[in-house]
């Protein structure tokens, strides 16, 4: 029974000294996030306004066959660089209603719109010539899907003979449906002209996103329409309609200025409009299907062999999503980009041994997705615990007395476990310990882990003002601010003891 309560009581003497001594380190919640060093996440608002890490929203990025690609996040432009927004005409952006990414474009009706103009390189550029492969597509959250609305229209025009012949694509909204119509777009090699009409299947609801993508294939003809990724509607681009070896081919004229118009006419939300020069499928899912990481900046913990205790994180998995946690620790600073010190991964409530001591820490999570695209892991907080090596206490009574050349220094041992000695510090003036007459060596001397120690070699007569500091084992050592100060006068006429 005596035994019991012994272990019980030292359990509670850790535990008291656990609390007392043990501090913590927030990252994220009502902390935010701004000791994030580099992320591959995305940070989205969560619950009473505070920012949450999520997955990247699946996001299209340019690569060599985009033609255009305005994602309406901080502002709206082309990513590929290869159109230019000549004229905004009131349209905003929603950080909202965005279905990817930080915004949408906002439309709100007639007088609404944006006019994009091509470079001379771009594919639907005036005097381009016969096109191969492309698709267009965007996400689409209409308003009220009124007769006539515009979502997107693309005009030029080409010389036939001694005529010039009027050149459209148009993507609009008639009787709740969305159509797409191409007229002399395809041309047959007699340049006589050709009209191709797409239409949905069903009719769309208003104020609910769906994906609408157009794609042409060069090599049998075929133009086909998809919502969400399922076909809609399809046509071969040839006099019959139907899969033949005759092919009609997209070909831009130079007879004008090619322009393209978004949103004439149209009330309602535009996400991710894209113009690749090829035949593309979707890229639907919601969020991203590789897993995302997050690095903190390199935390000062303040002082050498700090010891991380553990890490905990406010976080929520859907589905089959996950997240992991690692961290690095050092005394010596480290780069946060750098290779070393190598990672290792903590479970959240996971006891480090004792042994995970460091003045520099570093946080990484990974956000892992699931296979629906659908869901995203959530964190909200990761906090850190860790106990501060705080430097050892000063020695208490410092006492001394005088011989011949020398001063007997004695001071009450510092009972900290880790005391790894004592340093003398020396001067011929108050707090100015510059000394440097000792045989022992100039100010300060280490003394070793003793509580009594000669400095001889002084100067008889001369006055001498001593300090002394303890220092600890870590591998940066801690040293304590000064004992209190004390005068000692070698004199050759004291008898030696």
């Amino acid at each position: 029974m005596y035994v019991r309560k012994t272990v019980l009581v030292l359990i509670l003497t850790i535990s008291a000294v656990f609390r007392l001594y043990s501090e913590q380190l927030v990252i994220g919640g009502d902390q935010g996030w701004g000791k994030i060093f580099s992320m591959e996440t995305r940070l989205a608002d969560g619950p009473n306004g505070m920012a949450t890490m999520q997955l990247a929203d699946n996001e299209y990025i340019p690569d060599q066959s985009t033609e255009l690609l305005i994602q309406f996040n901080n502002g709206i432009y082309d990513s590929a660089g290869t159109y230019t927004v000549k004229n905004n005409r009131g349209v905003e952006i929603s950080g909202s209603v965005a279905e990817k990414g930080a915004g949408a474009a906002v439309f709100s009706g007639n007088q609404n719109f944006l006019e994009l103009i091509p470079a001379e390189t771009a594919s639907f550029a005036a005097g381009s010539g016969r096109l191969n492969d492309f698709t267009i597509e965007f996400w689409l959250n209409p308003a009220r899907l009124s007769e006539g609305e515009a979502v997107l229209h693309w005009s030029g025009a080409v010389e036939t003979g001694s005529n010039t012949t009027r050149q459209d694509l148009l993507c609009g909204i008639s009787g709740r449906n969305l159509f797409w119509e191409f007229t002399n777009f395809f041309l047959p090699p007699d340049m006589s002209q050709t009209s191709f009409i797409l239409k949905s299947s069903r009719s769309l609801i208003p104020k609910r996103w769906h994906h609408h993508l157009i794609r042409y294939d060069s090599s049998t003809g075929l133009l086909e329409y998809l919502i969400d990724g399922i076909p809609e509607d399809s046509v071969y681009t040839n006099s019959s309609g139907e899969e033949s070896s005759e092919i009609y081919y997209p070909f831009i004229g130079s007879a004008k200025a090619a322009v393209i118009l978004v949103g004439r006419g149209y009330t309602g939300y535009l996400d991710e409009l894209r113009i690749s020069n090829s035949f593309e499928s979707p890229l639907l899912n919601k969020y991203s299907m590789e897993s995302g990481t997050a690095a903190s900046e390199v935390l000062d913990l303040e002082y050498s062999d700090t010891r991380f205790t553990q890490l905990s994180a406010e976080y929520s998995t859907a589905g089959r999503t996950q997240i992991y946690y690692y961290y690095r620790i050092s005394n010596k600073y480290f780069s946060p980009a750098a290779a070393y010190p190598k990672w290792n991964q903590i479970a959240p409530g996971e006891m480090l041994p004792p042994e995970t001591k460091g003045r520099y820490l570093q946080i990484m999570t990974e956000l892992f997705p699931d296979g629906t695209g659908v869901n995203t892991p959530v964190l909200k907080s990761i906090k850190l615990d860790y106990i501060k090596n705080l430097p050892p206490m000063p020695p208490n009574y410092l006492t001394g007395k005088a011989g011949n050349g020398k001063a007997v220094l004695s001071w009450q041992p510092v009972t900290d476990q880790d005391i790894a000695g004592y340093r003398i510090y020396y001067g011929d003036k108050p707090g100015y310990y510059f000394g440097v007459d000792s045989i022992a060596g100039s100010s300060p001397v280490d003394a070793g882990n003793v509580v009594t120690f000669v400095i001889d070699g002084l100067k008889n007569g001369k006055l001498y003002y001593f300090a002394v500091t303890s220092y600890d084992n870590a591998e940066i050592p801690h040293e304590s601010t000064f004992s209190r100060e004390i005068s000692i006068r070698p004199s050759a006429i004291l008898k030696e003891d």
